[in-house]
């Protein structure tokens, strides 16, 4: 008696599209378009984590060299890492935010150690964080509705 094996049936994430298409275009009555699936996929590694790069990264080089990236996180939260003189990395730290655009640098100041960071925030406002010439961050603010030089904002 002679026994046949079945192939290994296809599985994984391209089946599970396919399928997804296939019932999509069954759903519209076998019309001539189908719904694939959402640009969930726009995940990329820099320096050994993802982000999301539907974003650009954004970058910034202080006076002594050290160059400081930003990105939006997979979370959407505003991630940075930056470079020491002896050129290793910090590693990735979180800044928070709950973001929906790239990351702007502006406002350099004190020679180049002082600047702020802006994105659009998921309420559609432009949010801000300063870094200080000591190299502390600021939390985020929304600007302030007129100058107030009293204020933190």
């Amino acid at each position: 008696m002679t026994t046949t094996s079945r192939p290994a049936r296809p599985s994984g994430p391209a089946v599970k599209i396919r399928a997804a298409v296939v019932a999509a275009t069954i759903a519209f009555g076998g019309l001539a378009f189908a719904a694939g699936p959402a640009q969930a996929d726009s995940t990329c590694q820099l320096k050994g984590a993802p982000y999301d790069c539907s974003y650009t990264v954004t970058s910034v080089t202080l006076p002594d060299g050290t160059k400081e990236l930003f990105v939006v996180g997979t979370d959407h939260a505003v991630w940075t890492n930056w470079s020491y003189t002896n050129g290793s990395w910090s590693g990735w730290q979180s800044m928070g935010g709950g973001v929906e655009s790239g990351i702007t640098v502006g406002g350099k100041a004190d020679g180049g150690w002082s600047f702020f960071i802006s994105a659009t925030g998921t309420d559609g406002n432009t949010w801000y964080r300063q870094r200080s010439a000591n190299g502390y961050w600021g939390p985020w603010h929304l600007p302030c509705p007129e100058p107030d030089f009293n204020s933190s904002c």
